[in-house]
């Protein structure tokens, strides 16, 4: 994929869960990089609609698109208004997660399967839909947002790190079959940024652990060797470069984003 340009169309991408938290750092890095996005979003169109707003300032066309990514026709509406509306799909961003913070032996059997259908099976999901699309468009880049925890798990966080472990494994597999028609799969591994997501995991940690949000984001900075925690920002940048052009001979990586928490 050649880098946008003013002389031509921007190039398009797809991004789920674009409605804030790491989808938002993600879209707005991917506008400010020449993309026109669509930008996918679950229970919250207000959030999705304000994403694609800042999007827009940076220049780039946008088409938001609801559903739930576990369920296939989701995907296959993404590419749709990617191609239809925007006129190509060239990258596609599987981001949406959710998690649940709590002992393996008492996590519900309804917060395991929603991580599985979210994180793995809307990964999986988004991954056929797009590698279908881009081998018959000449290729692509796919990006699959897991975690350092889908490389090295961590007490409380059992189920959730299955989950990225498997999306680890599923972009292994992606790349090699889809390289051959052009399209590279990664996956980016962030440390701890502080979305809802992680906000609400915090206050369960501190509750489990009798105490206080303070002292479990004191716990994560200290992990950090870079003394700071992960940023939306920080994500973006890393997911706009594998979309670039300087990307174009990696595939099959899982790529930590955390400051040197986990080494990979």
């Amino acid at each position: 994929m050649s880098a946008p340009t003013d002389a031509g169309p921007r190039p398009v991408a797809v991004v789920t869960g674009a409605g804030r938290g790491l989808g938002r750092g993600i879209a707005l890095a991917l506008a400010s990089a020449g993309f026109d996005l669509v930008a996918s979003w679950t229970s919250d169109e207000s959030a999705a609609a304000e994403t694609a707003a800042q999007a827009g300032s940076l220049g780039a066309r946008t088409s938001l698109v609801g559903g739930d990514v576990a369920a296939p026709k989701t995907a296959d509406r993404l590419a749709e208004a990617a191609i239809d509306e925007l006129g190509s799909l060239d990258v596609w961003v599987n981001n949406a997660g959710v998690s649940f913070l709590g002992p393996l032996v008492s996590t519900p059997v309804e917060q395991m399967r929603r991580m599985c259908d979210v994180n793995l099976l809307g990964t999986f999901n988004g991954l056929v839909t797009a590698g279908r699309a881009m081998s018959g468009r000449g290729g692509g880049r796919i990006v699959n947002v897991a975690s350092d925890l889908g490389l090295q798990a961590a007490p409380l966080l059992a189920g959730y790190s299955a989950t990225k472990f498997a999306v680890v494994g599923l972009t292994q597999a992606a790349a090699m079959e889809l390289a051959p028609a052009g399209v590279t799969v990664n996956a980016v591994c962030p440390g701890t940024v502080e979305t809802d997501m992680v906000l609400a995991e915090q206050r369960a940690e501190a509750e489990l652990t009798s105490s206080t949000v303070a002292e479990v984001r004191r716990r994560l900075v200290a992990e950090v060797p870079a003394g700071r925690l992960c940023t939306a920002e920080d994500v973006g940048a890393l997911v706009a470069w594998l979309a670039g052009p300087g990307a174009q001979h990696v595939t099959g990586q899982s790529i930590c984003v955390n400051g040197g928490s986990i080494r990979h």
